[in-house]
Order: C-alpha cells, then sequence, then structure tokens
C-alpha cells in the first residue's frame, strides 16, 4: 500500500462527507479540502482529511508514504467526446478557411484513406498522447456511413481497447447521418454497432420536417441494440436550429430508456431566452445529458468575411468573430443537467490544434464559459460529469474516493489560481501504488500518414 498525503482535491470529486473546504477558507475561490489517500493495487482503499493524521500514525508507518505537500490532485480525467478515427490527418487534409462545410469536404475526401492501419497509427497516437496528459477513459465518435468508411475505424478501436484495457476505458459511438438512417442505411450501422460494441448510436440531425421520423427509427434501433444515443445537435449560429428540442420531445415521445447525451448545442445561446429556458426544461424532463466542446466551437463558430470586392470570385478579408459557440452552460447547471466538456476533433480540418488533454478543455471550458463564477462546481465538466454521462461513475471514475481507481494527476499548484494561471505546467501521473512515467509521443512517429 501507498499512502499519499496532503493532496487538495477538488470539493467536486470527493465524497459528500469530505466536501467541507478548510476553515476560513472561501470555495468560490479555492474549492478544495486537503486529504490523505491511501492505494491498494489499483484501487484507493481511504480517504481522510489531512488534519486526522495523528490518528492514522501507527497505519501509515507500515506504509510507503509520499508527502504531496498540499499541491492539487485531480482524479484522472475523461474525455467524453472525441473523434479518433479523424485525428492527426491536417497535414494532408488541411482546412484554410476554417469553415464547417469546408472540413465536412476535406475529410470526407481524406476517409479513402481511412484503412484499419491508417487508423491504428493516427488513433494509437492520440491515446498515447491522452494518456501521457493523464485521461483514463474516452469516448470517440466513428463515422458510420456509406461505402467503406465505417468498419475499419470500429476494427481499429476494438484492437485499441484490447491494448488500452487497464490504462484507457474506450468508448464507441456509431456516428452516420440521421436522414441517410431512417432512409435505408440502417442495416449496415445497425450490424456494425452490434459486431463491434459500441456504446451509442450517433448522428448530426439537421433542422427538416422529417426530423421527428428520423429520431424515432434512431430510438427504435438503439432500444432493439441495448444502447444508448450521443448526437452531434445545432453545431451551427442559426437560431432556427432546434434539434436539442426535437431531440428532448423525442425521448419523451418515444420514453426512450436508455442514455442520451447531445454534444454541441450552440444554436441555444443565440435564441430567444425564453425560447432556450422551455428548452432547458424538455432536456432536464428527457434526463438529456449535455457535452460543450469549447475548443472546437471557438475555431468553427462565428467565422464571417467581408463581402468580396466587385468581380473577384473569392470571399473578402475574414473579420472578427462575434460570437464563440459556448452553449447556455451555466443555465443547465442551474437546471441540474449534467454536463461535460470534451475535446472534440483534434489536428483535423475540424480544429488544427490540440493533443487530447482533457486539462486544456477544462482550463479553456473556465475562460471561455466565465466557470470561474461556479469554480467549486468547474472541475465536474472533466470528471464526474464525463463519468456519469459515460456510465462510469458508479465505478468511481472522476472521483477520488474509496473504490476509485487510483489514478491521479499531481499538479505543481498549490490554489486554484496558480493552476488556471500557468496551464502548460508539469504534472505527475499515479497510476496504482507509485508514480507511472509521462512519455508525451513526437509527432515525427507519425511521418507523412
Amino acid at each position: 500500500m501507498h499512502l499519499f498525503r496532503r493532496a487538495r482535491i477538488p470539493l467536486a470529486c470527493l465524497p459528500p462527507t469530505l466536501q467541507a473546504p478548510p476553515v476560513g477558507s472561501d470555495p468560490r475561490l479555492e474549492p478544495w479540502a486537503e486529504c490523505d489517500v491511501t492505494v491498494s493495487g489499483a484501487e484507493i482503499v481511504s480517504v481522510v482529511p489531512s488534519h486526522r493524521t495523528s490518528s492514522t500514525a501507527a497505519l501509515s508507518a507500515s506504509l510507503t508514504t509520499t508527502d504531496l505537500e498540499g499541491v492539487l490532485v485531480f482524479p484522472g480525467l475523461i474525455d467524453v467526446h472525441t473523434h479518433l478515427d479523424k485525428a492527426h490527418t491536417w497535414h494532408r487534409a488541411p482546412n484554410p478557411t476554417g469553415e464547417f462545410w469546408d472540413a465536412i469536404q476535406a475529410l470526407g475526401n481524406d476517409s479513402k484513406r481511412w484503412t484499419e492501419a491508417d487508423i491504428l497509427l493516427r488513433a494509437g497516437f492520440a491515446l498515447r498522447s491522452a494518456y501521457a496528459h493523464g485521461t483514463v477513459a474516452l469516448r470517440t465518435h466513428i463515422d458510420t456511413g456509406a461505402g467503406a468508411v465505417g468498419e475499419p475505424g470500429h476494427a481499429a478501436m476494438q484492437r485499441l481497447r484490447q491494448e488500452w484495457q487497464g490504462r484507457i476505458h474506450l468508448q464507441t459511438v456509431s456516428l452516420c447521418n440521421l436522414a441517410a438512417f431512417a432512409n435505408g442505411e440502417s442495416h449496415r450501422i445497425v450490424e456494425l454497432t452490434a459486431r463491434y460494441g459500441a456504446t451509442a448510436l450517433g448522428g448530426f440531425p439537421q433542422p427538416n420536417p422529417d426530423l421527428p421520423r428520423q429520431y424515432d427509427a434512431l430510438m427504435a434501433a438503439a432500444r432493439e441494440l441495448g444502447v444508448g444515443l450521443d448526437l452531434h445537435v445545432d453545431e451551427s449560429g442559426l437560431a432556427h436550429a432546434e434539434c436539442l428540442r426535437a431531440a428532448a420531445e423525442a425521448v419523451l415521445r418515444n420514453r426512450f430508456p436508455n442514455p442520451v447525451a447531445c454534444g454541441h448545442n450552440c444554436s441555444l445561446a443565440i435564441q430567444d431566452p425564453a425560447r432556450a429556458a422551455s428548452t432547458i426544461d424538455l432536456v432536464r424532463e428527457a434526463g438529456i445529458h449535455i457535452i460543450a466542446l469549447p475548443l472546437c466551437n471557438l475555431y468553427l463558430q462565428g467565422r464571417t468575411r467581408a463581402p468580396a470586392a466587385a468581380g473577384s470570385m473569392s470571399a473578402g478579408p475574414a473579420q472578427t468573430p462575434r460570437w464563440r459557440g459556448v452553449t447556455l452552460l451555466h443555465e443547465f447547471m442551474d437546471a441540474g443537467v449534467t454536463v461535460a466538456s470534451g475535446s472534440d476533433n483534434v489536428r483535423d480540418a475540424f480544429y488544427a490544434w490540440g493533443d487530447l488533454d482533457a486539462m486544456e478543455v477544462y482550463h479553456q471550458s473556465v475562460r471561455i464559459a466565465h466557470l470561474d463564477t461556479r469554480l467549486d462546481a468547474s472541475p465536474a465538466v472533466v470528471t464526474t460529469g464525463p463519468a456519469r454521462i459515460m456510465g462510469l461513475l458508479s465505478r468511481g471514475y472522476g472521483t477520488v474516493a474509496p473504490g476509485a481507481p487510483a489514478d491521479l494527476i499531481v499538479f505543481p499548484a498549490r490554489t486554484f489560481n496558480e493552476l488556471l494561471a500557468r496551464p502548460a505546467a508539469d504534472r505527475r501521473l499515479i497510476h496504482g501504488e507509485g508514480f507511472r512515467p509521462r512519455q508525451i509521443p513526437d509527432y515525427a512517429e507519425l511521418g507523412s500518414a
């Protein structure tokens, strides 16, 4: 066994009985409690306030002990929304305009190269990066449409799921076009989902009169498969886009019993406040979970250009964005809806940057969505929130509690202010009863793939 003393754990990640900040501190500014954490094998067996150390002195004498000296310690992070089949394709399918539909075209063309071996190389590199940053669970969407796209991705993820067992819990979602699914393509998508053990059916619904029937068809298939839904919803600045509202209505109409998550939800932020509030009420009633993708939506949304010059075939110069695409996180939290933030795309046409570092996602969520005003709840967006969405909270993921996995991230920061002020700071990783190496892979390994 190993005793890690004086770890400052975010209150949101502790059991309720330990969610008390130090006497005299303000949890709005520094929402942590200093604890001693005992690990046996791969599991946390004890978490007690550090001021009770004297009562455990006899026990600690027989333990390997590390004094963490009062720095912040997070549980292993959880990335609930990624696209490993697209990752690290920027060098061969760039998107210089940064526009959403240009990204669709660029990656559609590149998908001809998505063999199982190609995806294994790129996705494996991405998982190694995520693990080096402290991620212990991850969900990826896999394009599962017409033609050859789909099976190579599912096959690659099945291999990676086995290879990474015990380090990263990997879940998959079959991403498809809802209209195509409802109009004849469902058989192959359902077959791949079942054969490769996907956790959920996914899709990118678009506003159209047939949307209720499309949702009904997807939910009927998911019910038959015994899986949930994880949807890309309203990823635009169009006020009339209400696919999130339609999803909630469909869940209630179908009495759909399995978990449902909706990612993006950007257009909700520019809709009439009363209409948005009523949609949030429906989401809460339907039990839908909400996933924000702040990095990718900051990149894609709000891009505008000045009018083209007379006679020119090209667009005018780029203009400063007026909005940044983040959904109504505060309002969802106030309504009691489970929320999370995810990486989304990494070094591909949808997002040119990123490294599957869920801590970067946390930093940017706090800054972009002003989660500093509810700092005590903020760590949940990359810990307990995604753990609940992925069905892993009951297994202790996202928490520092007895029975939870012994995966911890030790930061060189004593306070949240220090942590958020220096996001590029290094970190140490605990796995089981000791520290594990942190090896970030070299881009050269990808070659020209």
